[in-house]
């Protein structure tokens, strides 16, 4: 068990109906299998995280396989991780790349947290054997020193946090849209698109291993190219009357690029100053 209490950060342990720590904290676990830890006070909004359409526009693209071959380019490098077996996936959606990774590497430990609730639901209903928590990833609900691995796919995360988590000479994967990542669709939508901002090359307390980028082109479907649209911003933003022009596209060409780096974090190491945000730049929903 890595789970901590957001309330008093003691360990929690496991009970017939969820977890619990020594000063009575209770964690009910939902019916899909996840805990809820995330206290009130630690939420910006009602319903915070992803809404429940770009959700579901997330999982059809992935249930299409629009993003397989980043999946596999992840499983390869967490498999060079040889000493690597508690994994967790700050921002984990519903549950895809995890998925993709048990699969591959069935002896893997798999924890997950996100703070939209739908998307952990999702989550823990398709795998069982994983271990998910709605949380935020500026307050992770884990003991110092438990992950072997710490990983971030499009998402911001707190520096201090992932520092703290993850074990003296553990592992940090970072992954972010290349360039001109679903270039064609800025194009469409916007007088001037920009380019992505490229990763990092650095870390506090950690050392770049290995940096990539995988690039390649998908012909979409009309559904296809909705799913797209409602799993990112683009499903708001840009001028509105062409946005409407997409929705009656098909055979869309558009271009999907990543980039990633892997850093392993020292053997002794000063705890990150409170409130670094690691991944500034990507956006949760920035697929």
């Amino acid at each position: 068990m890595v789970w901590m209490c957001p309330h008093c950060a003691q360990p929690l342990e496991a009970r017939e109906s969820g977890l619990s720590c020594v000063n009575g904290h209770r964690f009910d676990r939902a019916r899909e299998g996840y805990v809820n830890l995330l206290p009130v006070q630690h939420k910006r909004s009602k319903n915070p995280g992803d809404n429940s359409e770009m959700v579901r526009g997330r999982r059809a693209l992935h249930q299409a396989q629009l993003y397989r071959p980043l999946a596999e380019v992840l499983c390869d490098l967490v498999a060079t991780c040889t000493d690597a077996s508690r994994l967790l996936d700050i921002g984990c959606g519903e549950g895809y790349y995890d998925g993709m990774l048990s699969a591959r590497l069935p002896e893997l430990s798999v924890y997950g947290v996100d703070i939209a609730k739908t998307a952990v639901r999702l989550a823990a209903r398709d795998y069982p054997c994983h271990d998910y928590a709605v949380a935020s990833s500026r307050n992770l609900p884990v003991m110092t020193s438990s992950i072997d691995l710490g990983m971030c796919i499009f998402s911001p995360v707190n520096d201090s946090e992932v520092a703290r988590a993850v074990r003296p000479n553990g592992y940090y994967l970072e992954v972010g849209p290349a360039a001109q990542h679903l270039w064609e669709l800025k194009t469409a939508l916007y007088e001037q698109p920009r380019e992505h901002s490229l990763l990092r090359r650095a870390i506090p307390g950690g050392a770049l291993l290995q940096e990539g980028e995988c690039h390649y082109e998908k012909q979409l479907t009309q559904t296809e190219l909705q799913a797209v649209l409602a799993a990112t911003p683009f499903a708001f933003r840009g001028h509105r009357e062409k946005r409407e022009g997409l929705r009656e596209q098909s055979d869309f060409v558009i271009t999907l690029g990543f980039s990633w780096r892997l850093f392993r974090l020292a053997p002794e190491r000063d705890t990150v100053a409170s409130g670094a945000v690691l991944g500034a730049a990507l956006e949760s929903t920035d697929l």
